[in-house]
């Protein structure tokens, strides 16, 4: 990845997360302080569009880079999905230690951004192309 595209994905998060303040804001507001929460709200459509804008510049350098990246979100939602009813009894991530993987029984190792092994041994995994996959414990070394 270019150090221009990490650059955009880097205000992007700093935008993203601004945006998740701003949405906290405006649910604690008062509900008679109208004129605050159009402000906010017009600020927080101004940081989608925002980070729309970004993506399309991340498209146009490099789309190849920006389909990975949409997949990577498309993916990152599907594994919160399938997480949501899970109980995890050890996750690991890409970030934690610059390695995140599980290897099968046959001696396959699958590569993921996320790994995380439920109570009853089963693990769900968001591999490097943003697929979320889930393996019965008893093929996982």
């Amino acid at each position: 990845m270019s150090v221009s595209i990490k650059g955009l994905l880097q205000k992007i998060n700093f935008i993203e997360a601004d945006m998740e303040l701003h949405k906290k804001i405006l649910v604690s507001m008062p509900l008679e302080d109208k004129k605050g929460m159009e402000t906010i709200i017009k600020k927080i459509a101004d940081q989608k569009k925002q980070i729309n804008d970004l993506r399309m510049e991340i498209k146009k350098a490099d789309e190849d880079e920006y389909n990975k990246i949409i997949a990577i979100e498309k993916g990152t939602e599907t594994f919160r999905q399938v997480s949501s009813d899970k109980k995890y009894i050890v996750v690991n991530t890409l970030n934690e230690g610059g390695v995140c993987f599980i290897t099968l029984n046959d001696g396959t190792r699958l590569d993921c951004l996320v790994a995380a092994k439920e109570e009853n041994g089963n693990w769900t995994i968001l591999t490097l192309d943003g697929e979320t996959k889930e393996y019965p414990g008893g093929f996982v070394k």
